[in-house]
């Protein structure tokens, strides 16, 4: 008897130890959800849609800021027929805490009514500076062409279509200036769904990150997460850094009509140039989901001749090294393979000279793997067939 009930008394021991330890996850659980809502003014989508609604408001709502001669934040933005996003995006700049700022708009030879809405609001805001294309360069010439004409002393460069968080600037260059560090990168909504780094390219939430332990990490997201960082539009980054990562491509490339993929070319630049940031847990960025924007209105030709062109950038910067050798052969499988390149040779026909001297140089060299040079081989036995 004395050893039946020993046996229920430790079995109702057990269940108050389970229970208790069952409470401490959860009080745990919330408490850790609770910090994560702190991290932005937006914390869910009702507030955000309420932030949309108050960022579309009247321009008569619009504030007066005069011209600052020495901004310590250049936000660079290329815009091509955005006009009727533009009042929400400069609204989210407006709203922000942090006001030393210059606001470079790159009209990229819009055919819609943008540049007469800049030229509208320029006279209420004197920060913004519009730069107007006399063509239509792409987005990759237009950002890159007004990085050059900034003064700030960091950069941030969203997209026209998407708004900033209300304290974003103010924690950014602070937090920049305090640990010098040269890129911050932060977190992001995309539509509807939450992006943490650990999603992305960090196993951890916040940490600092220095060379040569940044092309590792790059690699892990590429190799491990199955993730290249394409996006541009969530780092803060010193303006010297930028420059110094234009600096190492050529004219040729510097010069060239990209549309799509460009972030990845900047990126993957930054990475190299960069000797240290930060992975911040902080959402900054909300990537509003437009139906119009070039990425949602299906693969184009053109955009296999920009994956051509980064991955022509990564090889030529790619020394003789194991390291470089399985970050060229990681970005090659995430970029061709995630694309399904090999099932769109119709598409490659009208340019199959360019895409036939691509390939020959990639099977070439010795460092594509022989996995990647199988894919080359196919591709460019496609290829030939579709001429």
């Amino acid at each position: 008897m004395k050893n039946i009930k020993n046996k229920r008394a430790r079995k109702n021991a057990r269940k108050k130890i389970y229970i208790i330890i069952f409470l401490i996850c959860l009080i745990f659980i919330r408490y850790k959800s609770k910090l994560i809502m702190k991290i932005s003014p937006i914390d869910d989508m009702e507030k955000l849609e309420l932030y949309l609604n108050f960022c579309n408001s009247n321009i008569s709502r619009f504030k007066y800021f005069g011209l600052i001669k020495f901004p310590k934040v250049s936000i660079i933005s290329p815009i091509f027929n955005r006009g009727e996003y533009l009042l929400r995006f400069l609204k989210s700049i407006q709203n922000q805490y942090f006001n030393d700022i210059e606001i470079i708009l790159i009209d990229d030879f819009s055919s819609d009514n943008t540049s007469n809405l800049i030229k509208k609001y320029q006279n209420i805001d004197k920060r913004i500076i519009l730069i107007k294309n006399k063509k239509n360069v792409g987005t990759f010439k237009s950002r890159n062409f007004g990085i050059l004409k900034s003064k700030g002393e960091y950069c941030i460069l969203p997209d026209p279509d998407d708004i900033l968080s209300q304290d974003c600037l103010k924690i950014f260059y602070v937090f920049s200036k305090k640990y010098d560090y040269e890129m911050l990168r932060f977190n992001l909504y995309i539509g509807q769904k939450r992006i943490f780094f650990q999603n992305c390219a960090n196993p951890t939430p916040s940490r600092a990150v220095f060379k040569p332990e940044i092309q590792t990490f790059l690699f892990y997201a590429i190799k491990k997460l199955r993730q290249i960082d394409f996006n541009v539009s969530n780092k803060f980054v010193k303006r010297e850094v930028l420059i110094k990562a234009l600096n190492m491509l050529s004219k040729e490339y510097l010069n060239m009509y990209i549309t799509s993929y460009e972030d990845g070319i900047l990126n993957y630049m930054l990475y190299r140039v960069a000797k240290s940031f930060y992975f911040l847990k902080k959402i900054g960025y909300y990537y509003i989901i437009n139906p119009q924007s070039i990425s949602k209105r299906g693969f184009k030709s053109e955009y296999i001749k920009f994956i051509f062109i980064h991955l022509k950038i990564v090889f030529e910067f790619s020394k003789n090294t194991i390291f470089e050798k399985n970050m060229f052969n990681a970005i090659f499988q995430r970029l061709v393979i995630k694309t399904s390149i090999i099932n769109r040779t119709k598409l490659m026909k009208n340019d199959s000279k360019f895409y036939l001297s691509y390939i020959n140089i990639f099977l070439s060299n010795d460092f594509v793997s022989n996995k990647n040079k199988k894919i080359l081989i196919l591709l460019k036995y496609r290829l030939m067939r579709a001429i």
